[in-house]
């Protein structure tokens, strides 16, 4: 956030010059976090090194809320910055009814493409709408190429690995298999022995950090959205990061007691 300072030329010249050098903006968005995080208070037990180093760098909040407590409801929401006043406003698809087959309006789609029309060049990687790889399609369908943000973005980008695309890469399992393939008949999670890029995340976070080098070399500010999407269903992980936890010392969710009729 640039700061306006009032004071005759001094606050001229400082407007002026934030102005001149826009800042690049990184978005991450990652799907069904909550904040049990080391960053937050009484949440010491999970181990969130880097998540914590970030918020203690910047602004944490204790006292938010999602605007709908369905996914592509409550992305569509931030998006856009709209409160849901519409039934299909309610839907995972709400992106999909309401902008992807739009043509270009006066009102920017997303803030992503009020960002685009100020001389931004915008990417987008992975799980930022709803859709797993930014593009609309069915779970067994093949690939489109119709953005869910179609004005939105420069270049909508993702590598789906062995699992071949979004929605299978989505719901990926280290053997290659997803839920699609196994006709539902899958565990809700898994230690995969494998690296970090043995998952999609992982080929997310190296695609991100290369694209983040090409475009920090470029005379022309950027914003990068990078969506990752664990820890959402199902609970597929590399198994040194079960390892790290003790099941038996993790402290159970509190379950509120149902008030008295």
């Amino acid at each position: 956030m640039n700061r306006i300072l009032y004071g005759g030329l001094l606050g001229l010249s400082t407007i002026v010059a934030a102005q001149e050098k826009k800042p690049n903006v990184l978005f991450i968005c990652v799907d069904d976090l909550r904040p049990e995080l080391g960053c937050y208070e009484g949440k010491k037990y999970i181990k969130t090194p880097n998540l914590d180093r970030l918020a203690a760098q910047g602004v944490s909040f204790s006292n938010h809320y999602c605007a709908v407590p369905t996914s592509g409801a409550s992305r569509y929401a931030l998006l856009t910055g709209m409160y849901p006043n519409d039934r299909k406003a309610l839907s995972n698809e709400a992106c999909y009814r309401f902008i992807a087959e739009k043509p270009e309006q006066a009102t920017p789609e997303t803030f992503i493409h009020q960002f685009r029309r100020n001389g931004y060049y915008t990417v987008g990687i992975g799980k930022i709408s709803h859709s797993a790889d930014g593009y609309v399609y069915g779970y067994n369908d093949p690939p489109s190429n119709k953005l869910e943000l179609p004005h939105s973005w420069d270049e909508m980008l993702f590598n789906p690995g062995k699992w071949e695309n979004g929605w299978n890469a989505f719901f990926a399992y280290a053997n290659g298999t997803n839920r699609q393939s196994m006709k539902n008949q899958v565990k809700p999670y898994e230690c995969g022995n494998v690296d970090d890029d043995g998952y999609p995340d992982g080929l997310t976070a190296n695609l991100a950090l290369d694209k983040l080098k090409e475009l920090a070399a470029k005379d022309r500010p950027f914003f990068l959205g990078v969506g990752f999407f664990k820890p959402h269903l199902p609970f597929t992980a590399p198994r040194k990061y079960w390892d790290m936890y003790d099941e038996a010392l993790l402290p159970l969710t509190p379950v509120p007691a149902c008030p008295k009729t």
